[in-house]
């Protein structure tokens, strides 16, 4: 039976070498860490060692974390808590070698491989950009529970572990060493010499400084009343961001409290038990489930017809300079192409904007940051565009002038150059009509901000090719991103899910409910923000031409509320004009605009006050029922598709699993029962679809 790992000796330094067989990745599966415990055992016998070096034979991945699949079949809190206390065990046989340990990273290393990393005497991490630390535990629902919760705040302090592992940010080079997650930072052909060195260079009696060595941040973590202010503040954060959806979230605060207070013992035995009971939640269960849809529809099945190098953009402006700055981030080389300098200059200074930014996150260092502006060329002609693997078209959403620009850019590029459309909302297929070959022309919908959202919808017209399809799926996920195939229809999916549950809201408006009331439900319901400040951040002019889109489509359902309107003709469209439903140019921030009542002809009615559960009932239903039309009509494949797209498209809460998940749990049959009393008691709008009747006389799920 191949194993995992490799011991080399050289100069009374050991070399342990991690290398799943058949993977591309290590993870720490239960017969890696029982192979780990004992070689780590051995190693402590023998005499005259001087240290230990852990590393990776991985292109771009030290330890990726526990084996995932373990922690979905967890079926007791008994079980959890003894999977927990294993790892916990193996890691303090590495922490407790009588010699230097040093964890060498270079790529990916997270959960579990921190944790191991955590229990070394020294950490180094090269620069390249996929290299970083991070704890995602409380993004799977549960909590670091190899120790994670009791070194990470010995090593950085209470507050920055805090942060780290309740958001499950991952921490690149520059900022792990400023923060004390790391040691030292390199370059990868340094990794190895520099550990080396450390081993040499270590002083007798000194251990690792996250429980020996404590820094003046340590030192004031050790005064109650600073740890109490820290521990009430974190709670106040978690509060207002989990909103009681995430259990994770405050239990590593608890973790990492009793641990601070009681000691590491007692800390890492409290970790064991808050793991096993989290992990047998529904929450933690659903948030699994995701991270499984994640990984599916990142690593979809097709092979590119070609290698990516160079790709261009035509079109310039925030959208065009987010999109150039996520070619060249992945070391393509870019063509912006832009008929006036002054976009060109409006798209650049975006991209610097975004490496700025990145720097200062300690994400990019100042040298990267300027190979990836080194990667970008412009010009304000469609010329020298024959070597050009794909072109990607990002200019305004008209369809006249996207059937001119495409026209141009297929006379200007090689026969077999493809050619995609950043369009939310027009047709591919007539899109595509303007095209001498149609076949190879796609669309690829990303969402803003593109350095954020994970989502690209691949849209194919009525002649896209299968070969044009593979070769934009695969450019999607060279560019980091998760690509949804979806179907030349209006509005495609996310657009056309999120107009109903807009329009829903601004119609309650309209009946006298509080704008404020129906945001903060959404917010207590999971959704990143409400919808009125969603209708301001999209944009209302831009609101109100997809929703007269969808309306020409699909008649009386889609029919948007004249209040989308009425605020055009106001001059207010949200976040860019200063003014929509709330107002921005108050210096403490965003607020309900009170002037928006009188405005719109509005009052709010006190006798219609709405509960949480109505505005979820109206705005998410309705959202469920147009899913269904669109399983329906075949515009994605199945519910996952719908899941993953609204999960990481629009924020739909990860807690529940999805949209379509989401509806299982409530059923089929309770949805129709709901729909159909609003059709009796508001419009004809909530009909249910057929699709959906039918699911209900089967009283079935949409997974099963």
């Amino acid at each position: 039976m191949p194993t995992t790992l490799k011991i080399e000796i050289k100069d009374d330094i050991a070399v342990l070498t991690f290398d799943l067989p058949d993977s591309k990745v290590n993870i720490l599966k239960q017969t890696v860490m029982d192979e780990l415990a004992d070689c780590l055992e051995e190693l402590g016998r023998q005499a005259g060692l001087k240290g230990l070096i852990l590393t990776s034979a991985k292109k771009s991945n030290f330890i990726a974390g526990a084996d995932i699949s373990v922690i979905e079949n967890i079926a007791s809190e008994a079980e959890g808590m003894a999977l927990a206390a294993r790892g916990q065990r193996v890691f303090a046989i590495l922490a407790g070698l009588p010699f230097p340990t040093v964890a060498a990273i270079h790529g990916s290393c997270l959960g579990g491989g921190t944790e191991l990393a955590l229990a070394c005497t020294y950490r180094i991490l090269t620069d390249d950009r996929g290299s970083f630390l991070g704890l995602p535990e409380t993004q799977l629902g549960i909590i670091p529970g190899f120790g994670g919760t009791q070194r990470l705040p010995r090593l950085v302090g209470i507050a920055e572990a805090i942060r780290m592992i309740t958001t499950g940010a991952r921490v690149f080079a520059r900022a792990a060493l400023r923060k004390g997650l790391v040691d030292e930072v390199v370059v990868a052909e340094n990794l190895m010499p520099a550990a080396r060195k450390r081993i040499l260079h270590h002083r007798a009696g000194k251990r690792s400084r996250s429980l020996c060595q404590p820094t003046c941040l340590n030192l004031l973590d050790r005064v109650p009343i600073w740890r109490r202010l820290v521990f009430s503040k974190a709670r106040q954060i978690a509060a207002k961001r989990s909103g009681g959806n995430y259990p994770a979230i405050p239990a590593a605060i608890d973790a990492i409290e009793k641990g601070s207070r009681d000691g590491l013992s007692k800390g890492l035995e409290n970790e064991a038990r808050l793991l096993g009971k989290l992990a047998v939640t529904e929450t933690a269960k659903n948030l699994l489930k995701v991270f499984r849809l994640q990984e599916s529809f990142s690593q979809v099945d097709t092979e590119p017809a070609r290698d990516f190098t160079n790709i261009g953009v035509v079109g310039a402006g925030i959208m065009g300079g987010g999109i150039v700055a996520l070619i060249a981030d992945h070391a393509l080389q870019v063509r912006l192409i832009n008929r006036s300098t002054k976009g060109l200059s409006v798209a650049l200074g975006f991209m610097n904007k975004l490496l700025a930014g990145q720097q200062r996150k300690g994400i990019h260092s100042a040298a990267l940051s300027e190979r990836i502006k080194s990667r970008v060329t412009y010009d304000t002609v469609m010329r020298g565009m024959d070597d050009l693997d794909a072109v990607i078209e990002a200019v305004v959403e008209d369809m006249e002038v996207k059937k001119t620009i495409l026209a141009k850019i297929a006379g200007a590029v090689a026969d077999d150059t493809l050619i995609l459309s950043n369009t939310s909302s027009l047709s591919i297929t007539e899109m595509a009509g303007a095209v001498s070959n149609p076949g190879r022309v796609a669309g690829l919908h990303f969402f803003n901000p593109v350095a954020r959202m994970k989502l690209v919808e691949v849209i194919y017209g009525e002649q896209t090719s299968d070969m044009t399809l593979n070769q934009a799926m695969a450019l999607s996920r060279r560019l980091g991103k998760i690509p949804v195939l979806v179907k030349d229809r209006p509005g495609f999916l996310v657009n056309r899910l999120l107009l109903p549950y807009l329009n829903e809201a601004a119609r309650m408006l309209e009946e006298g409910a509080d704008i404020g009331r129906i945001d903060q439900a959404m917010l207590r319901f999971g959704m990143p923000m409400g919808p009125f400040k969603l209708l301001d951040m999209v944009g209302l002019d831009i609101a109100a031409h997809v929703a007269d889109i969808l309306f020409t489509a699909f008649g009386a359902r889609m029919k948007p509320s004249p209040l989308l309107t009425r605020m055009m003709e106001a001059g207010r469209l949200g976040r860019k004009s200063g003014q929509g439903f709330y107002d921005y140019s108050r210096s403490k921030g965003a607020a309900v605009d009170p002037g928006i009542y009188p405005l719109l002809k509005l009052k709010v009615n006190a006798d219609r006050q709405v509960d949480d559960q109505e505005v979820v009932d109206r705005l998410i239903l309705s959202m469920i029922n147009e899913a269904v039309y669109c399983l329906e009509e075949g515009v994605v494949s199945d519910a996952q598709a719908v899941d993953v797209a609204m999960i990481f498209g629009a924020g739909f809460p990860p807690y529940t699993g999805g949209l379509i998940r989401y509806a299982d749990k409530v059923g089929a049959k309770e949805i129709v029962k709901r729909l159909d009393q609003f059709v009796s008691s508001i419009d004809k709008r909530f009909e249910p679809a057929d699709l959906l009747r039918r699911m209900a006389k089967l009283d079935g799920g949409f997974y099963d």
